[in-house]
């Protein structure tokens, strides 16, 4: 045998050496902690947001239903799944014709109510 085969074996025994090795070690090396979680509760569904259309001669409807400014706050929250006006989302939907005043008279209407997750929304009505 030539001496590059033997150092050849030689290194091939020793790296075997080290794998066995480092397997076994690393087996005896793990920690094992004891966790106590609690059980696992479904999640909440998210309720579905009531819906405020405002029309381009600025009248609205709140999730299909006529409405005004004076109703408003009673109509949403008639129309709300929650008691909760912290957790209620709002949306309010407008054609693009609709003015900046009437987003805000909605907007004070329903901040003045309580509700404050409000979101808007564009919608274009074809012809």
């Amino acid at each position: 045998m030539s001496w590059k085969r033997v150092l050849g074996l030689a290194l091939a025994s020793v790296a075997l050496a080290l794998v066995v090795w480092g397997l076994f070690f690393a087996k005896m090396s793990m920690v094992s902690i004891k966790i106590d979680l609690p059980p696992a509760t479904p999640a909440r569904a998210v309720p579905k947001p009531v819906e405020i259309f405002i029309d381009a001669d600025g009248s609205l409807q709140v999730d299909g239903r006529p409405s005004s400014l004076d109703t408003l706050a009673h109509d949403v929250a008639a129309a709300s799944p929650l008691s909760d006006k912290s957790q209620q989302q709002v949306r309010i939907r407008a054609v693009e014709t609709v003015s900046y005043h009437s987003y805000m008279a909605v907007l004070e209407r329903l901040r003045g109510a309580g509700w404050y997750k409000v979101g808007i929304a564009n919608v274009t009505i074809p012809n």
